[in-house]
C-alpha cells in the first residue's frame, strides 16, 4: 500500500505546469473574469479520451493536476506574463518508505544488514558475524523445530488413517524420526569451526600438564567436550587406524 501511494504521488506531482498572468487593466471584476475566461478558451485546448465510445472530445468541466493556472493581474503590475510551476521537489525522498520497509524486515526478524546492497557476506570468523545474524539463525532454528513437530503430527495422522500403523506404534518410534533442514549460508560450519579452533588452542596450552595435573579423560570431557559415546567412538577409530597402518608396514 505504501508503494502504491508513493507511485501515485510521484505521478501526480511530477508534471510541470504553466502559470499565465493576464493583465486585465482597470476592468471591473465581472469583465475582468470574462476577459480572463475568453483568453483561456482562446489559447487552451483540452482534449479528453472517452474510453466508452472511443472518441476524443473537448471537456473543460474538470480541473486536473496537469492543467495550467490563469490569474488576472491589475494595472500597475507587470504585464502579461507566462511562468512555469515546477513539479514536486521531494520526489526522490523515500525515507518514509525505507522506514516502513525496515520495520517490516524487523518484524520478520531479518537482519537489517541484508537490506544494504553494498553489504557483502562475511566469510571470516564466526565471532565477526553480527548479533542480528546470530539472532536470525536462532529464529530459523526455532521455526524448524516447530515445523518438525507439525510434520510429525501430520505424518502420524496420515499413517493412522491409512491403517499403516496404530497410534501407539507410531508413538513408540516417533522419537527416531529426524528432519534435515538446510543450514543458513555456512553459518553452522563457521560456528563449529570457531568452537573447535578455541578448544584446540586451549588443548595446546594444557598439553604440557597432561599426566601431572590433568588426565586424558579430563581433557576429553572438560576441554574438548566429548561425550561418552564420542570418547568410545574416537578410541575405536584410533585403534582401527593404528591396526591398518601396521598392516600396511608389513
Amino acid at each position: 500500500m505504501m508503494e502504491d501511494a508513493l507511485v501515485i504521488y510521484r505521478i501526480s506531482r511530477a508534471p510541470e505546469r504553466r502559470i499565465f498572468y493576464i493583465d486585465v487593466g482597470n476592468l471591473p471584476k465581472a469583465k475582468a473574469e470574462q476577459y480572463l475566461a475568453d483568453t483561456m478558451n482562446k489559447y487552451r485546448n483540452k482534449l479528453v479520451y472517452n474510453a466508452d465510445t472511443g472518441e476524443i472530445k473537448d471537456d473543460r468541466r474538470h480541473m486536473s493536476m496537469l492543467e495550467d493556472f490563469w490569474l488576472p493581474r491589475r494595472e500597475g503590475g507587470r504585464g502579461t506574463e507566462i511562468t512555469t510551476l515546477p513539479g514536486g521537489q521531494n520526489l526522490a525522498e523515500i525515507e518514509d518508505i525505507e522506514y516502513f520497509k525496515k520495520k517490516l524486515y524487523r518484524s520478520l526478524n531479518v537482519p537489517s544488514s541484508r537490506l544494504e546492497a553494498d553489504n557483502g557476506f562475511n566469510m571470516g570468523r564466526a565471532s565477526e558475524i553480527s548479533r542480528d545474524e546470530l539472532k536470525f539463525n536462532k529464529f530459523t532454528k526455532r521455526l524448524q523445530t516447530k515445523f518438525a513437530r507439525m510434520f510429525t503430527d501430520i505424518l502420524r495422522t496420515q499413517m493412522v488413517l491409512k491403517n499403516i500403523v496404530s497410534g501407539e506404534e507410531f508413538d513408540s518410534f516417533k522419537d527416531f524420526i529426524y528432519y534435515d533442514f538446510a543450514t543458513d549460508n555456512h553459518f553452522q560450519e563457521l560456528k563449529e569451526g570457531e568452537i573447535l579452533r578455541e578448544r584446540l588452542d586451549i588443548l595446546s596450552q594444557a598439553e604440557s600438564y597432561v599426566g601431572k595435573y590433568f588426565s586424558d579423560a579430563y581433557i576429553q570431557k572438560h576441554i574438548l567436550r566429548f561425550s561418552e559415546d564420542d570418547i568410545e567412538r574416537i578410541k575405536g577409530e584410533i585403534d582401527s587406524e593404528g591396526h591398518e597402518s601396521e598392516e600396511e608396514e608389513f
